[in-house]
């Protein structure tokens, strides 16, 4: 089908949001669920409905240090409605169902004045890992302007540690649902040693500690392995 063709939903614009989805897969490892994946999600079809309905992207990272049953697809959309339609659908429920033996899926929208920077990556070099905090915070207006010293405080060491980008999102509630003020940030690495050393530093941290309302979830991930379908 040629793009002239595909008519994309009403709200797709150049906004974009992510989807996260965080889950134990159901196989016994995640090299075991990847040609599940390939077969469902991945496949040429799968892959052209969700395009269809303004799926931009879609990448799968595996955890570094939760074992070897834990992934995250991350997948930028540019259309809300879109997205609910397409997960509305009870075969992308029931494919959702056998690649995962527990998930967490979130939509988040973007964020103004915290502090995002998206660099070059040098010649040669590629994304590989992930390194991801979900926090309750105790409003945007607040976590604004900490986020952005937290950039400014870190932005030249992570950068020399193979930092690509740095954004920060906010969640978006589920139809009728009520959620507090939450944060996602997500920072993309050339080297996951690096990112880990990075981290291990805690720069900036103290900018960040006053405007969590809650216990902040970390987490790092890498490139899955093997041939996974991605876009």
């Amino acid at each position: 089908m040629s793009d002239q063709a595909v008519a994309y939903p009403a709200d797709a614009g150049a906004t974009t949001y992510l989807l996260t989805v965080r889950g134990k897969v159901s196989a016994p490892t995640v090299a075991d669920v990847r040609e599940l994946h390939n077969a469902t999600a991945g496949a040429p079809q799968g892959v052209a409905a969700a395009r269809s309905l303004g799926d931009l992207s879609h990448n799968v990272y595996s955890a570094v240090n939760d074992g070897s049953d834990t992934i995250l697809f991350i997948d930028h959309w540019n259309s809300l409605m879109g997205l609910g339609q397409f997960f509305g659908d009870p075969q992308v429920q029931a494919g959702a169902g056998q690649l995962f033996a527990e998930r967490d899926a979130a939509v988040w929208g973007p964020t103004s004045g915290f502090g995002n920077h998206h660099l070059a990556v040098p010649s040669g070099r590629s994304v590989v890992g992930v390194g991801v905090l979900r926090v309750a915070v105790t409003s945007l207006d607040a976590a604004a302007a900490a986020f952005t010293a937290y950039a400014s405080a870190t932005i030249n060491t992570a950068r020399r540690y193979g930092l690509a980008s740095h954004s920060t999102w906010s969640r978006i509630a589920d139809p009728g649902e009520t959620v507090a003020p939450e944060i996602l940030g997500v920072d993309l690495w050339t080297d996951v040693e690096q990112m880990n050393a990075f981290y291990e530093l805690r720069l900036g941290y103290e900018h960040l500690g006053p405007v969590f309302a809650g216990e902040p979830q970390t987490s790092v991930w890498q490139s899955a392995q093997g041939e996974w379908v991605e876009w």
